[in-house]
């Protein structure tokens, strides 16, 4: 599958989608406003989802402005949070993805009146965003295809 047609799908429509090795993401163009500041997104796929990272970069930090997360299948946006004044990383990212992931579980087993281990839970969800921000994400885009 094509990079700009699999992002397209999740209306991430800009054209010049590069990828960065020290990210391991795809990139969307930034755009810089007039106070200099540069934004953009970044986004990984992982076993069922696509998480997209906003970003915005100042003169002294990189900042995440937002975490959405899309069901693959669905095409759907599972997951978002909005942040201000957040400093950038990567491992908050991972974090913040993780938790989003089991309040989701958690919220959709309770509404089916399902009970789960949240520990096991945990654990499932930490792998797969892990997958997401470890493995190449070029080869999984093309596992996907």
């Amino acid at each position: 599958m094509k990079k700009e047609l699999a992002l397209k799908l999740f209306g991430i429509t800009k054209t010049g989608i590069s990828y960065s090795e020290s990210a391991n993401a795809f990139l969307t163009p930034g755009y810089t406003s007039n106070a200099g500041n540069t934004y953009y997104s970044a986004v990984r796929f992982a076993e069922g989802i696509l998480i997209k990272d906003d970003i915005g970069e100042g003169y002294a930090y990189t900042f995440l402005n937002g975490i959405s997360i899309y069901s693959i299948k669905n095409k759907e946006l599972l997951a978002a949070r909005g942040y201000f004044s957040k400093i950038y990383s990567k491992y908050k990212v991972r974090d913040e993805a993780i938790d989003m992931l089991l309040e989701v579980l958690i919220v959709a087993a309770k509404r089916e009146g399902y009970q789960i281990n949240i520990d096991q839970a945990r654990e499932t969800v930490t792998k797969i965003v892990d997958k997401a921000m470890n493995d190449d994400q070029r080869n999984i885009l093309q596992l996907s295809a």
